[in-house]
Parts: structure tokens; C-alpha cells; sequence
């Protein structure tokens, strides 16, 4: 069975990539595994960016890092509870999946080999030229790495 996986990034998951990666399930008659993976660095991630424009000091407490990680649990539940709705209005198998260690893309592409995933469904940020000129995106390596076919919509899709 062809099985489709939708990653949903920090930042959620486009409607039009959520359409599409129900209507593939629903189309294939396969299971939609909704990956929201938080990675080992997201809370540190956060706080380069506070540090960074001075709202916050050299080295955050726990309780800043903490605070981050809890906030975007709640966000990664409330994106899965939206990806389950849609795949309950549309009759599709669901099926969520919720990472908080690891290296996001090392998750998705064992998710691609241990769930028999045929099409990848991700909603990359939008990112300047300099940035992409500078280094690769996860959605870049997963396209190079992935065994399967890999469909990016930006965050305005």
C-alpha cells in the first residue's frame, strides 16, 4: 500500500498541502501519517532568535527553553487535531505521529522506510535567496534523500 506522509513544520501546514496529501491518501485508499517532528534544536532555534534582537540575554534558562518546547507541543497538537479532522470529513485512514528528539529529516526519511511512504507532503518557509544560496533547507535534502517522491508548498500556499 502506498502509504502518504504530511510533515507539518513548527510553523503548521499549508491548507493546499493538507488538501493534497488527503485527497493522495483518499485518492491511493492508503493511510495519511501526519509527522509534527520538534527536533532536538527547535528550542534552541527559538532562542538564537530572541538572543540574537535582544530580548533576551547570552544564555536562556531552562525555564525560556522549556516554555518554547511547551508552546510548540501545543501548536504540533493543534495542527494534528486539524489534519485529523480534514481526514475524517474526506473517510481517510489517519494516523499522527509526534517527534521531540532526533534530527528532523534522519526522522522523516526512517518514517519514508518503516511506513512504506510513497509521497511526502511538506510545507517549507520561505527563505531569502542569500539563505538558500548559503545553505540546503530540510525540504532540499529531503528531496535528495527520500526514496519516495517529495512535494514542498511554501507558507503561502
Amino acid at each position: 500500500m502506498k502509504n502518504v506522509l504530511l510533515v507539518i513544520s513548527k510553523k503548521g501546514v499549508s491548507e493546499k498541502a493538507l488538501l493534497r496529501a488527503v485527497l493522495a491518501a483518499k485518492k491511493d485508499k492508503s493511510t495519511l501519517y501526519a509527522f509534527c517532528g520538534l527536533g532536538s534544536g527547535a528550542a534552541d532555534d527559538a532562542s538564537d532568535k530572541f538572543t540574537d534582537i535582544g530580548f533576551i540575554g547570552d544564555k536562556p534558562s531552562a525555564q525560556v527553553s522549556e516554555a518554547i518546547m511547551k508552546d510548540y507541543r501545543q501548536r504540533g497538537y493543534e495542527e494534528l487535531g486539524k489534519v485529523q479532522i480534514k481526514c475524517m470529513e474526506e473517510g481517510v485512514a489517519f494516523e499522527p505521529l509526534m517527534e521531540q528528539e532526533g534530527d528532523f529529516v534522519e526522522s522523516i526519511l526512517s518514517l519514508v522506510e518503516g511506513h512504506s511512504i510513497a509521497l511526502v507532503v511538506i510545507t517549507g518557509e520561505k527563505r531569502s535567496h542569500l539563505r538558500r544560496y548559503l545553505s540546503k533547507s530540510p525540504e532540499d535534502e529531503l528531496k535528495e534523500k527520500a526514496a519516495c517522491e517529495v512535494e514542498v508548498f511554501t507558507e503561502e500556499d
